[in-house]
């Protein structure tokens, strides 16, 4: 059983992986980025906003940020490759042709378009070539085609509060009595509230925070072991477990990849 990112390359604010799965499977889950896939060979079974789908070779997963998901992969595992996409950048490159000042947001899931495919297998090999930032827009080209109208909806006051306050708080020692405090909400309340707008409970999304800022953290150079003890992991080990489940390396193996230097 395994989940191994083959190889990462970091440019401007987008991250491209390869990662081959077998027998293994993502928890549930959320980034801060929208996240694009490529799925090449086997079946991969995704879950994201109560909905569940099969993703065979040939086809994309999408998901827009924030947007909490898992996967299992079936059989003989599957091998995809991923692209991590800054949200900021991709507001800036849509708008100079949308004129959106909103931030966009694409329809998600299972996707089986084999231009969009090819668009992402393209920036992938031209990563390292003077033509990726063509290949880039390519896939915004492509990418645009899938844009739906955001929900405007919104959620619930309290949710919204709560990760402000969250996110104002990642190097606290919160608890989920803290959480209640802040919402003035009972523990039952609170749990069943959160879970139903955002598919965690609150303290599962306030980790995913912390391991959100754990990335960054890494991307500047910060040590793993330093990272673990200011954002409130017990050790680094356990930064570690939780950190390879999403991202598929370990801190020092993607922070490696990366070229950082501390």
């Amino acid at each position: 059983m395994a989940l191994v990112m083959e190889n990462l390359t970091r440019f401007g604010r987008i991250e491209c992986s390869q990662v081959n799965a077998s027998g293994a499977c993502y928890p549930k889950h959320t980034h801060e980025e929208y996240v694009i896939s490529a799925n090449l060979s086997g079946v991969e079974r995704i879950w994201y906003n109560g909905r569940q789908q099969e993703v065979l070779s040939g086809e994309v997963t999408l998901y827009n940020p924030m947007t909490v998901q898992s996967s299992e992969f079936c059989g003989e595992g599957a091998q995809f490759i991923s692209l991590h996409l800054d949200e900021q950048q991709v507001r800036s490159i849509l708008d100079q042709t949308t004129h959106d000042n909103g931030l966009p947001a694409f329809q998600e899931g299972n996707i089986r378009d084999s231009a969009l495919f090819g668009s992402i297998l393209d920036l992938h090999e031209q990563l390292h070539s003077s033509s990726r930032d063509e290949a880039l827009l390519v896939l915004f080209s492509e990418l645009a085609r899938f844009r739906s109208t955001p929900d405007t909806s919104g959620e619930p006051l309290r949710v919204a509060h709560l990760i402000r306050f969250m996110k104002a708080n990642l190097y606290e020692a919160i608890e989920l009595e803290d959480l209640c405090a802040e919402a003035n909400l009972s523990r039952f309340h609170l749990v069943r509230s959160f879970k139903a707008e955002k598919n965690l409970p609150p303290m599962q999304y306030f980790k995913q925070l912390r391991l959100i800022e754990a990335r960054r953290r890494l991307r500047l150079g910060d040590a793993p072991a330093r990272i673990a003890v200011e954002l409130g992991f017990f050790d680094q080990a356990h930064l570690s477990n939780a950190f390879r489940k999403v991202m598929g390396a370990s801190p020092s193996s993607y922070s490696s990849m990366l070229g950082v230097a501390r």
